[in-house]
């Protein structure tokens, strides 16, 4: 499986394949570029569940929500209808009550369709940014 090169990179990554879908095209006959926010929203999804969470399980566990504050999309190749590709999901960056995604999504052989990061807030009941817990930072450092 193709893993992309990222040096600053503190996680494992995570690796889940998608396909495009008929419902997934634009007018062109490629995928939509709103298809892979939905991509990359699953590939997070996917790092949370290789490490035993999910979204509706960090609040119960670390007592915070986490929420997207940012996305940085490039893209970089069309994708058409039955192309199978591999989403790639990492922890760049943690801060105190931020960390950043860096996430590709890529064919088996290595050509990048669209890469990007992705940064996201830890909050309280509130909705005010909270430092992130020790635990959950032991979980997304994993």
């Amino acid at each position: 499986m193709h893993a992309p090169y990222n040096p600053g990179a503190v996680s494992k990554p995570s690796v889940v394949e998608v396909e495009a879908r008929s419902y997934e095209l634009d007018p062109y006959g490629h995928v939509n570029n709103a298809v892979y926010v939905n991509w990359l929203e699953h590939g997070r999804l996917c790092f949370l569940r290789d490490r035993g969470h999910t979204y509706t399980s960090v609040p119960e566990a670390f007592g915070v929500h986490v929420v997207v504050i940012r996305q940085d999309l490039q893209y970089k190749a069309q994708v058409r209808l039955g192309d199978r590709l591999l989403v790639t999901t990492r922890i760049l960056r943690l801060g105190t009550t931020s960390f950043a995604f860096f996430q590709e999504i890529a064919y088996p052989d290595g050509r990048v369709a669209a890469s990007g990061e992705v940064t996201m807030v830890s909050v309280g009941p509130d909705g005010a940014a909270k430092p992130i817990p020790p635990l959950l930072r032991s979980l997304l450092d994993s």
